[in-house]
């Protein structure tokens, strides 16, 4: 099964602190039946440029492939970026070395508060003028902000991927609506969003299980033959 949104390589933001920490976050996610992740380390362009960031989260991977070298228990890494909305991204030189494993796939991060018009247009920008599929990191967080508009339907209208995190499907609260939008090819693709052990550990197995308990396991298949899609795997 496929994670497509983690913060696991370690120190380079506010995930994995540690080598130590990283491995144990791959092993959980393998006894989960994780066997792809995409780690996913912010980008900010007020924090960094693309030069930097590559060097950093390709520093941390190289630092995790010497540590786990020989290990057939646990997943496979792809690296991408969790790229947080600015303006002017459409205009961006160093976007597409942020897509997810060199493909045109890029995990997005939309701002945390209500959308303007010029905020939905940049991301047709992205897609139309860039060539590149926004990837909507947990659709569930940025939902109670866009009350009162059309804002989600015009985001679902454009041609970008709707991510969710497992903690949408597995907290019984917001679990109808999670399962009903996989059950619509609204959420098409998952992640956890994992960040640590504790707060928010690798927690994905429990929402794939859930998903095949309420949908069958047609729907896991979907879900996991789109991300190798994406992983280009």
């Amino acid at each position: 099964m496929i994670d497509i949104h983690s913060h696991i390589l370690p120190a380079i933001d506010d995930g994995s602190r540690n080598l130590e920490m990283t491995l144990k976050m791959l092993e959980e996610s393998y006894k989960q039946g994780i066997t792809d992740i995409a780690a996913t380390p912010h980008f900010y362009i007020s924090k960094d440029n693309t030069e930097s960031f590559l060097k950093k989260r390709n520093n941390a991977y190289d630092a995790v492939c010497k540590e786990t070298a020989g290990r057939n228990d646990l997943p496979n890494i792809y690296l991408g970026a969790e790229v947080y909305f600015f303006n002017g991204i459409s205009h961006y030189d160093g976007l597409e070395e942020l897509c997810i494993n060199n493909s045109r796939y890029m995990l997005l991060e939309m701002p945390f508060n209500k959308w303007s018009n010029k905020v939905l247009a940049e991301i047709e920008n992205i897609i139309f003028d860039r060539k590149i599929i926004p990837i909507i990191a947990h659709i569930e967080r940025y939902i109670d902000f866009q009350n009162g508009t059309d804002n989600i339907n015009n985001l679902f209208s454009l041609e970008v991927i709707i991510q969710a995190n497992a903690s949408y499907i597995n907290y019984m609260f917001s679990r109808r609506k999670a399962i009903k939008w996989i059950d619509n090819n609204i959420i098409q693709i998952l992640g956890s969003d994992a960040h640590n052990m504790d707060s928010r550990a690798p927690n994905l197995g429990k929402a794939y299980d859930i998903i095949r308990k309420k949908l069958g396991e047609s729907a896991v298949s979907r879900i996991n033959d789109f991300g190798k899609e994406i992983l280009n795997i």
